[in-house]
């Protein structure tokens, strides 16, 4: 008798308050969607940009070498890659210059020689000429217009000096590639060779190890540490410390506003149940004058908010997944737009507290604003449209 009296106040053909609990529903439904995709594109986008730094800046562990020797680092690189932890160990340098190309444009960065491999090399993408040519450079897309392949480009950087600490050095070379990447940052600073190339430029540039790893970051790097104690292994999250804490920040952010954001629901549904409550309050009137306790009109008003709450929680559900569904028709727009390709996936666990949050909220609202109407005379019900 209570769910049949709840389900007809709630949704009933019947029920000449329909029209408010739908848009009650409705509106839940709009605010668990708004929630549910705006948190989930913010968390792609940082994990996207995650992603890029372990690709293309810090890999997932790098550690510096105390020597230059290339032979000794390939050793080192093959005794790596034998750990169980470890998937791809590498090596790399790199030194600033600055370089000059067509026109007199003069653009600051950075020249990168890296043994290709794992992630990098998936990530790097060919767009004209060969990629590590010796005595050559790749440049980026984003300076073809500068730096077109086959021009040749001043570069100058600095090397140790005999009677000054550093000195200018100047080197003439061809760009034998053009390539690109998905982060702007890397391939607007980068120019990229082999290692024999950069030594010859400058021998003195300090060698590293990259490595590319499955597993967590840190687990990798305590295993180096305990079978190499000479390496001092450097995470992603350590090498990018004040960007991960900014990260971090953001993260904390996210937060705040999803807790503004369900502050807003619960205005919205304690506003909601009062409006509901109050166009059924002759109802409640007449139900009490029939001989029903007070204790069973709670039951059926509250039971009928928790129907409504429920009503809307899952179809702002659905919607949610509908909008996870169909993004990939819409990626296009936002790679054009933000120029990276987000795969956006739904936070299953949050979705579920906050639906839970949603449904506890509405049964309380309802059961307090149900009291407060029921402690009134039940011709003061009748006489008034809104009980003091």
């Amino acid at each position: 008798m209570v769910l049949f009296l709840a389900k007809r106040y709630a949704f009933s053909s019947e029920n000449r308050h329909k029209g408010t609990s739908v848009r009650i529903a409705f509106g839940l439904a709009l605010c668990l969607f708004a929630i549910t995709m705006v948190l989930s594109f913010m968390q792609a986008l940082q994990e996207n940009q995650f992603e890029d730094i372990r690709t293309f800046e810090s890999f997932d562990v790098q550690a510096s070498l105390s020597f230059t020797d290339l032979e000794r680092g390939n050793a080192l690189v093959g005794e790596l890659e034998s750990l169980p932890l470890v998937d791809h160990a590498f090596l790399f340098s790199e030194i600033p210059v600055l370089i000059q190309g067509n026109g007199g444009t003069a653009l600051a960065g950075r020249i990168r020689a890296i043994q290709s491999k794992g992630a990098f090399k998936e990530g790097l993408n060919l767009y004209r000429g060969v990629l590590f040519q010796e005595g050559m450079l790749s440049s980026s897309y984003l300076h073809l217009s500068s730096m077109p392949l086959g021009a040749s480009v001043e570069i100058t950087l600095l090397k140790k000096g005999k009677q000054a600490t550093v000195i200018p050095s100047q080197r003439t070379m061809p760009i034998g590639g053009v390539f690109y990447t998905s982060m702007y940052d890397f391939d607007s600073s980068t120019y990229l060779t082999d290692l024999d190339t950069l030594y010859s430029l400058n021998a003195d540039a300090p060698l590293s190890i990259g490595i590319f790893s499955s597993e967590k970051s840190d687990l990798v790097a305590r295993e180096i540490r305990q079978k190499f104690p000479s390496l001092e292994p450097v995470t992603w999250k350590e090498a990018n410390a004040s960007l991960y804490g900014a990260m971090q920040l953001e993260q904390s952010m996210m937060s705040l506003m999803l807790l503004m954001m369900v502050a807003v629901i619960i205005i919205h549904i304690r506003n909601s149940s009062r409006r509901l409550l109050l166009a059924k309050q002759r109802e409640i009137a007449m139900l009490r004058s029939m001989g029903l306790m007070k204790s069973r009109v709670q039951q059926i008003f509250v039971l009928q908010a928790l129907i409504v709450a429920a009503v809307g929680s899952l179809a702002g559900v659905l919607l949610s997944i509908s909008g996870i569904l169909l993004y990939p028709n819409f990626s296009q727009r936002v790679y054009s737009s933000l120029g990276v390709h987000l795969n956006i996936t739904l936070n299953i666990p949050n979705l579920l507290v906050l639906v839970v949050a949603i449904l506890c909220f509405s049964g309380f609202a309802s059961y307090i604003g149900t009291r407060r109407i029921l402690k009134a005379d039940i011709m003061e019900m009748f006489a008034h449209d809104e009980v003091k």
